[in-house]
C-alpha cells in the first residue's frame, strides 16, 4: 500500500509540475484536477481515472479492473475505471491518458450533419411500385352484372 500511495505521489508532482493540475480533495480522497475537472482518484482499493475509448478498454483489459463510481454509489460511472493496486506500475500511463482526455474536452458528435429526410431504402421504392401496379389493376376492373342463376332441382338425396 505504501507503494501504491507514493506511486501516486510521484504522478502527482510529476502532473503538477508539468502540466496545469491542482491537487485538491474529492469526496475525502485525494485527486489531480485539470480547472477543475477531475481526472485521476486514488483510493484503497487503486486509482480510478476517468478514461474514454481506448484507453479504457486497455484499463478494462487488465485482470480487476471494473467501472467505478467516485461518490460511492452502487451504480458504476461508466466514464470512470478504478485500476487495482497490482498494477500501479501502469498508473502513470493512465494519467497522462486522462489528462489528455480532460484537456480535449468532451468528445463532440460522431454523427455527420444530415440535411432533410435520408433516401428511401430500394426496398421501398420496389413496394411503392408494387402497389401503383396493383392499384392500377384494380382500376381496370369492371364488374358486369350476371343474369341470376336457376336453382337446380334438389333431390332428396341432397342435404
Amino acid at each position: 500500500m505504501a507503494n501504491a500511495r507514493t506511486r501516486f505521489d510521484t504522478i502527482m508532482e510529476y502532473m503538477i509540475r508539468a502540466h496545469e493540475v491542482t491537487g485538491a480533495p474529492l469526496f475525502g480522497r485525494p485527486s489531480a484536477m485539470y480547472r477543475g475537472e477531475p481526472f485521476m482518484v486514488f483510493h484503497n482499493d487503486g486509482m480510478g481515472f476517468r478514461l474514454r475509448g481506448r484507453s479504457r478498454l486497455q484499463a478494462l483489459a487488465l485482470n480487476g479492473t471494473k467501472f467505478w463510481d467516485p461518490l460511492g454509489r452502487a451504480t458504476p460511472n461508466m466514464e470512470w475505471v478504478t485500476v487495482p493496486v497490482a498494477h500501479f506500475l501502469r498508473w502513470d500511463r493512465f494519467a497522462v491518458d486522462a489528462l489528455h482526455q480532460v484537456k480535449a474536452g468532451p468528445p463532440g458528435p460522431v454523427a455527420a450533419k444530415v440535411v432533410g429526410p435520408p433516401p428511401k431504402p430500394p426496398a421501398a421504392n420496389r413496394w411503392a411500385d408494387n402497389i401503383k401496379s396493383l392499384l392500377a389493376k384494380i382500376e381496370s376492373i369492371s364488374l358486369t352484372p350476371q343474369a341470376p342463376r336457376a336453382e337446380k332441382p334438389r333431390s332428396r338425396f341432397d342435404f
